[in-house]
């Protein structure tokens, strides 16, 4: 009974000593609930206690991208080492270097045959269907932890009850954390929420996984997004705000005030209302010579949207006012419709194209 119980706790059986065996088993936890970074540490661990652990070697030959190194991995395995179910894996990890899913499908299915009871073996057969995540869940309820994770995804996409159902999938994503302590679950909790719309229960369960080890974090730009998405109210203010402070310094000719909303990684590029070709606004543009003199010139019902990563964000909005051109006494009345955009940097939110043009009417800026 005593063995059984330990096999029940493995996901392979693997060709490494004992001590290396529990840290290798660990590690495909980790890669099986795409914690590839802990996993390959994990791996590293297992080949301290047991450099020849070829089951720490395919953990990290999986987690190597397939057009870089895995390749090499893969052929520095000493396969005659490996157990059956390693050669099952290494065959499958050989298959994908090609593409050849055919090769690949029937590696599992052969070995499922040789040992249908394994856990690694019926995880891969798992791969693709939300249904299929289930039913391993149940059959293997202490492997369990990424298959809940995917069931999540399942209700909160409505494949699995035919409906979205975002408390089922929050039930799920629980049940994955009480099985694996791991920055994942978190990400997909966060993720799930901001699905429901609810991005104050996203930011915390984001900022959770970033917790696990922040520096260079892979959870980090959806925390930053799921922040952002907060704060939405005040950075659409924010922006509108900016907007019309650029214009005022473009009228003004306050070049110092204007390098505050852009960015030297990335030039401004400007189309006039005068229709003519786009131009890179640059600061000898504020040098240039201009016969307009401006009575007033007013923005107004700026609308912002976002790109769904929140770092970028589109500007829409009208101008109203009137000019005279040279020595004439004559006003013109302007009136455009005109978009911009702004990109979020680690130096706030900067201008990087506007177009304007002629609405309802009204003119433009005169060509010349």
């Amino acid at each position: 009974m005593l063995f059984i119980n330990l096999n029940s706790q493995q996901w392979v059986d693997d060709s490494c000593n004992k001590k290396a065996s529990e840290i290798v088993n660990e590690a495909v936890e980790h890669l099986a609930n795409l914690e590839q970074l802990m996993a390959v540490g994990m791996a590293k661990a297992a080949l301290m206690l047991d450099d020849d652990c070829g089951c720490a070697n395919l953990v990290m030959a999986a987690a190597a991208a397939r057009t870089g190194s895995r390749k090499s991995k893969l052929e520095a395995i000493n396969v005659g080492g490996l157990t059956s179910e390693e050669k099952v894996w290494h065959k499958m990890l050989t298959a994908t270097l090609t593409g050849d899913s055919d090769t690949y499908l029937s590696s599992i299915s052969d070995g499922l045959k040789e040992t249908p009871d394994s856990p690694l073996l019926n995880w891969f057969n798992s791969a693709g269907d939300y249904n299929n995540y289930a039913k391993f869940a149940q059959d293997f309820p202490e492997h369990a932890s990424a298959a809940y994770n995917m069931v999540a995804y399942g209700h909160a996409n409505g494949e699995i009850g035919e409906k979205v159902d975002y408390d089922a999938a929050f039930k799920a994503i629980d049940k994955s954390r009480e099985l694996h302590d791991g920055p994942n679950a978190l990400d997909s909790k966060a993720e799930i929420a901001a699905m429901s719309g609810d991005f104050m229960k996203a930011r915390q369960n984001q900022f959770g996984a970033f917790d696990y080890a922040s520096f260079a974090s892979p959870y980090q730009p959806k925390l930053v997004t799921y922040n952002r998405n907060v704060n939405k109210d005040e950075i659409v203010k924010n922006l509108q705000e900016a907007q019309k402070t650029v214009q005022e310094a473009i009228l003004d000719r306050n070049i110092e005030e204007f390098k505050k909303y852009v960015t030297d990684d990335m030039q401004l590029v400007s189309g006039d209302s005068n229709l003519q070709d786009f131009y890179e606004f640059t600061d000898a543009s504020f040098s240039r010579q201009s016969n307009i003199n401006w009575n007033s010139f007013d923005l107004r019902d700026i609308e912002v949207d976002f790109s769904p990563d929140m770092t970028m964000a589109i500007l829409t909005f009208y101008a109203d006012g009137s000019y005279t051109q040279g020595d004439s006494e004559e006003s013109v009345a302007y009136n455009t419709r005109a978009s911009s955009v702004w990109i979020a940097t680690a130096d706030g939110w900067k201008t990087v194209h506007t177009n304007w043009a002629p609405y309802g009417g009204g003119s433009g800026i005169p060509k010349n």
